[in-house]
C-alpha cells in the first residue's frame, strides 16, 4: 500500500494523455468548412501541347483539406466556360482545340465540415504551336488598390519572336466575376478613380510580334478599397481545438482585405455559458491559448483587432463552451475455466471455475473474483497481457493466497486500459499443483 500513490502519479499522466486523444470525439469545434483567401493559379505558357499547371491557392478551414481540381475552356475573354471531358487532375496539357480560347481551373476544397469552391483567373489566349508570342508566366499587379492611389502591371514573360511590344487595357470586375473595360485605362498603370470601391481590378496584357498578337490576363487585385479605409472584415475568426481543460485553443484572423500579415492583434475573452456578458482575460493576447480550470463551464471568444495606417476594426468569433473532460465508465466479465489454459492442468476436480467481474472509472479498476472446486487455495492471481489461446506477459497481480470472494481496486496504465478495451486481457489463477494456472478466463467488455 505504501507504493500506490507514486504509481497513481505516474499513470495519471498518462491516462490524462490518454483521455484526451481517444475521447476528443465528445467535444466538438463549430463547423469550420474550407474557405478561400487567394484564388488558384495557372502557371506555364499559353501554347497548344505545352503543359498547364494548377496551383490550389490558399484555404482557411478546419485541416486537414483535400483539393480536387476541373479544368474549363473558356472564351477569349475568359467567360461562357465549360468543363474539359476528363481533365481533373492538377495539369493539363493544352490542345489544338483550346487555341484562341482561354483556360481556367476550378479548385473544390473538401474537409470533414464541408467544400467550396474556387475558380482560377483565365489564361491568356491559347497560341497555336509556333513563334507567335505565348504566355509563360502570369502578369502581376502590383501598388495598393484603393481609390485615389496607383496601380501598375507588369507584362509578365513570354515566348515567341523578338522583338515583342505590349499594350494594356485596365478591366473593373465585379464579385460574380464579370469584367468590363475601364474607359482610357490603356498604360500599364492606372490611377484608382471613384466607381471601382468594392471591385477587383485586372490588366489585359497584349503581346504582339512579327508571327501575331497574344493576351493574357493579370492576375486579379484584391476588392479596391475607399479612400482611407480602415480593415475590412468579410469572415470572421474561427477558434480550433479540443474545447476541454489542459487543451491548446487556436484562433484564426478571419478574412480581411486592406490589412498586412503582421497587422492582427488577437484578446481572448471569457464569456457566460451561453457566449454573453464576456470579460477579457487578462495576458490572453496571442495567437493560441491555453485551456485552464477557471474556464471549465464558460465560453470563450477571441476577438482580432486588424491595423493599417488609416485605422482598426475588430471581429469577434464565435463563442465555444468548455466543457469537462470526458470519463471513461466500463464493465467487464471473464469466466474462469481449466480448458482455457494453455497447458493444461493436472489434478483438476471437474468442478473447478471461477468468475471475474470488474468496474473501470477513468484510471481506477474495481474487480471481485470467486471460485471454487480448485486443488488447493490460490497461491497468487494475475491480470495478463494476451488473447484467448496463447500465454501473455502478467501485469497486475490481484491477490495471493486468496479466499473467495477476492475484491480489490488498482489503477491501470493508459495501454493497459487499452488492452482490456479490446479483449486482450485475461485473469489466471495459479496454484501449488499447477504454477503455471490451473484456472484461466479471457474477459470481455459487457457495457
Amino acid at each position: 500500500m505504501r507504493r500506490i500513490p507514486l504509481v497513481l502519479v505516474v499513470v495519471a499522466g498518462a491516462l490524462m494523455l490518454m483521455a484526451g486523444s481517444a475521447f476528443a470525439g465528445a467535444a466538438r469545434t463549430a463547423a469550420s468548412p474550407p474557405v478561400n483567401t487567394s484564388l488558384p493559379t495557372i502557371a506555364g505558357t499559353a501554347r497548344a501541347d505545352e503543359t498547364l499547371n494548377a496551383s490550389s491557392g490558399l484555404w482557411g478551414g478546419a485541416t486537414p483539406i483535400t483539393y480536387a481540381y476541373q479544368w474549363q475552356r473558356c472564351n477569349a475573354s475568359g467567360s461562357s466556360c465549360g468543363s474539359i471531358n476528363n481533365a481533373t487532375n492538377q495539369n493539363y496539357v493544352a490542345s489544338s482545340g483550346d487555341v484562341g480560347r482561354t483556360i481556367r481551373v476550378e479548385v473544390t476544397a473538401t474537409n470533414t465540415d464541408g467544400k467550396s469552391q474556387a475558380l482560377s483567373a483565365p489564361t491568356g489566349v491559347i497560341a497555336a504551336v509556333g513563334n507567335a508570342p505565348a504566355i509563360t508566366k502570369q502578369p502581376n499587379p502590383s501598388g495598393t488598390p484603393q481609390e485615389g492611389q496607383t496601380v501598375t502591371a507588369d507584362s509578365g514573360s513570354w515566348s515567341g519572336l523578338k522583338p515583342m511590344t505590349f499594350s494594356y487595357q485596365w478591366q473593373s470586375c465585379s464579385a460574380t466575376g464579370a469584367c468590363t473595360n475601364i474607359a482610357g485605362a490603356t498604360s500599364s498603370s492606372y490611377l484608382i478613380g471613384t466607381g471601382h470601391v468594392g471591385s477587383r481590378l485586372r490588366a489585359i496584357v497584349t503581346a504582339s510580334n512579327s508571327a501575331g498578337k497574344t493576351s493574357a490576363f493579370s492576375n486579379l487585385t484584391t476588392a479596391v478599397l475607399a479612400k482611407a479605409s480602415a480593415p475590412v472584415n468579410s469572415s470572421l475568426p474561427v477558434i480550433s481545438g479540443i474545447p476541454s481543460v489542459g487543451q491548446q485553443l487556436m484562433a484564426s484572423t478571419g478574412v480581411w482585405s486592406g490589412v498586412a500579415a503582421n497587422g492582427f492583434s488577437y484578446q481572448w475573452s471569457r464569456c457566460n455559458s451561453n457566449g454573453t456578458a464576456c470579460a477579457s482575460i487578462s495576458g490572453a493576447t496571442g495567437l493560441s491559448y491555453n485551456i485552464g480550470q477557471a474556464d471549465l463551464r464558460f465560453a470563450l471568444r477571441v476577438t482580432v483587432t486588424a491595423t493599417n495606417p488609416t485605422g482598426s476594426t475588430t471581429a469577434t468569433s464565435a463563442a465555444l463552451l468548455i466543457a469537462p473532460k470526458a470519463v471513461l465508465t466500463a464493465r467487464f466479465n471473464a469466466v474462469l475455466r481449466a480448458g482455457q489454459e494453455v497447458t493444461r492442468p493436472t489434478g483438476m476436480h471437474t468442478g473447478a471455475a471461477g468468475h471475474f467481474t470488474a468496474t473501470v472509472t477513468g484510471k481506477t479498476l474495481r474487480w471481485t473474483l470467486t471460485f471454487s472446486h480448485l486443488t488447493a487455495r490460490p497461491t497468487v492471481v494475475h491480470l495478463n497481457k494476451g488473447v484467448r489461446g496463447t500465454n501473455g506477459t502478467a501485469f497486475k497481480v490481484l491477490c495471493r493466497t486468496c479466499r473467495t470472494p477476492a475484491h480489490g481496486t488498482l489503477t491501470l496504465t493508459a495501454s493497459q486500459l487499452n488492452a482490456m478495451l479490446h479483449g486482450q486481457t485475461y485473469v489466471n489463477v495459479q496454484t501449488k499443483r499447477n504454477t503455471r494456472g490451473e484456472i484461466r478466463g479471457q474477459i470481455a467488455r459487457v457495457s
